[in-house]
């Protein structure tokens, strides 16, 4: 072998050292290039945890949820009181990868997380084929604080947006909710979604016309109610009957919005205008009305009621049976079947119908709710279904729906169509025409005599001028009416002498002897009590008992 020389030594140094040189540059683009591809698939894994979708706290991403992230406005009520916004909120993930030890990681959660499923933690923090996996959504700034705390090694957060509802449970019905991305699933969230979006987007909130004040009111009194009466479930309802506005309205069992999950169905239930019933006596009014309005009788007639009607095999009673003759005021005060029967029967059911109709009471109700419940509108046309008709059977409709044609009495024989929205002071009210003024009033008149004589005194609130009208309808079985299960109601105008407001209440599935004017119309009375100073209304104080 021969030496290498010393010259051809250094030459090949240098040929190596060159071929180095060269061939770093190369190489640096090479890690230049990975590194780049690793930030942007960590920048899109990052997005894909913001995006994450669930109809559960676990719950892996899914397609559309981008859509989530159009901003939803704050509703508030026609004082500004705030009643549903979005908040900050975190997801709480794992790289299962570096995850030290999951059954301590888990029960290190579990103690911040009582009702976290401990096992199925388990199970997710030790599935390695998953880069990335979705805890819990909805932290708190405080439950995220609270984890990062422990030092957990694997554990992390993605940062979202949570819809809240600061007020609770109040209102809950007439606001719905959203799931956890933010999509409207019921009530005005659902119903008023694209205006909410919208408003979102201009920066304002949504004003509805609830007055929280009277909301408040309203749920505690009707909740008292239904828990004295053993009713099923309950609603109330109170309108500006000039303006169709709803100042509060309310459903037995109440909601909160921030737990719908866990909700039964009973709560879930929108009552006011997702429930229809059969509303008894509270349509007489609209009977008599009818027929003062076709000149079918007169104030100064009087009526032979102490005999049963026998109509076609059916006979027609009342409860308390009336000796002597009967005015159209006493059929209302002493509320009499058979004299509401009769004067059905002038009516006819085509004429019956139409008034009916534009009273609103064979459409679904107005309110900006999701699911409004179309009514069960009369289509047989014997004798007896209008008989039956006239003293409120055969029609099955929502509470909301009588309160908006109960604003015929607030506004000389016309229909205001009810709305959750506040009105602007120069807004268009669209006035349906039913009754002329006179005869709208005459038979306000003898509504005042239901509560000063008849069968809802329980309803009278001195110095306030209450005018109403009881119901107290039997609930279909399976082929018969049932006196043991009632819908028992009051419906109220006030103040008589210049009405404006508008006020219906109903508890559901009440027991024999649960009469409207027992159950309904005293909480009707206690509500009134209550809200009349904040309509700026007076009313006598109460002499002591003793």
């Amino acid at each position: 072998m021969k030496p290498i020389s010393p010259s051809r030594a250094f030459a090949a140094e240098q040929s190596f050292a060159s071929e180095t040189i060269e061939a770093a540059p190369a190489r640096n683009r090479v890690r230049f290039l990975a590194i780049g591809l690793l930030v942007m698939l960590l920048l899109l894994s990052a997005r894909a945890v913001q995006l994450a979708f669930a109809g559960d706290p676990t719950a892996e991403p899914r397609h559309g949820a981008a859509i989530a992230q159009v901003e939803r406005a704050d509703i508030v009520d026609r004082n500004g009181v705030l009643l549903a916004t979005t908040v900050r909120a975190f997801t709480l993930t794992a790289t299962p990868e570096r995850v030290w030890r999951a059954n301590e990681t888990a029960a290190a959660l579990a103690r911040i997380f009582p009702d976290m499923d401990r096992d199925a933690t388990v199970r997710r923090l030790s599935d390695r084929s998953h880069e990335l996996v979705f805890l819990r959504r909805g932290l708190t700034p405080n439950q995220r604080d609270a984890v990062l705390s422990l030092g957990l090694a694997g554990i992390g957060f993605a940062q979202e947006e949570r819809r809240v509802y600061p007020q609770g449970a109040l209102a809950g019905h007439a606001l719905g909710f959203t799931d956890v991305d933010r999509h409207a699933l019921a009530g005005v969230e659902l119903g008023l979604d694209d205006q909410i979006r919208r408003a979102g987007a201009e920066g304002r909130p949504v004003r509805l016309s609830i007055d929280v004040r009277m909301q408040y009111a309203l749920e505690t009194e009707l909740d008292a109610a239904a828990q004295a009466a053993h009713a099923s479930s309950a609603a109330a309802i109170l309108l500006d009957g000039r303006t169709g506005e709803t100042l509060a309205l309310a459903s037995w069992p109440a909601l909160d919005p921030n737990e719908f999950a866990g909700a039964s169905e009973a709560a879930r239930t929108d009552r006011v205008a997702g429930d229809v019933h059969e509303l008894g006596s509270t349509l007489k009014p609209f009977t008599e009305a009818m027929a003062l309005q076709e000149r079918l009788t007169s104030s100064g007639e009087l009526f032979d009621l102490s005999q049963p009607f026998v109509l076609d095999g059916t006979t027609i009673s009342d409860d308390e049976r009336i000796l002597g003759p009967a005015s159209l005021r006493d059929i209302l005060a002493r509320s009499s079947n058979i004299g509401a029967a009769r004067l059905a029967l002038r009516v006819g059911a085509d004429r019956q119908r139409s008034y009916l109709a534009r009273l609103g009471l064979l459409a679904p109700p107005t309110l900006e709710l999701a699911r409004s419940q179309a009514p069960i509108a009369p289509t047989a046309r014997t004798r007896r279904d209008i008989a039956g008709l006239g003293f409120g059977y055969g029609l099955a409709a929502t509470p909301a729906s009588l309160a908006g044609a109960y604003t015929i009495f607030a506004n000389n024989g016309a229909r205001v169509t009810p709305s959750l929205l506040m009105r602007l002071p120069d807004a268009q009210i669209r006035r349906t025409t039913v009754f002329s003024p006179a005869v709208t009033q005459q038979v306000l008149s003898y509504m005042r005599s239901v509560v000063t004589d008849g069968t809802g005194r329980a309803a009278d609130v001195p110095g306030l001028q209450v005018a109403g009208k009881t119901g107290t309808a039997e609930k279909l079985g399976d082929d018969t009416y049932s006196q043991d299960h009632n819908f028992s109601s009051f419906a109220g105008v006030f103040p008589a002498d210049t009405p404006r407001y508008v006020i219906f209440l109903a508890l559901d599935d009440t027991g024999a002897g649960a009469a409207g004017g027992a159950v309904a119309a005293p909480a009707v009375a206690r509500t009134l009590r209550r809200i009349a100073p904040m309509l700026g209304l007076r009313v006598e104080p109460r002499l002591p008992s003793h």
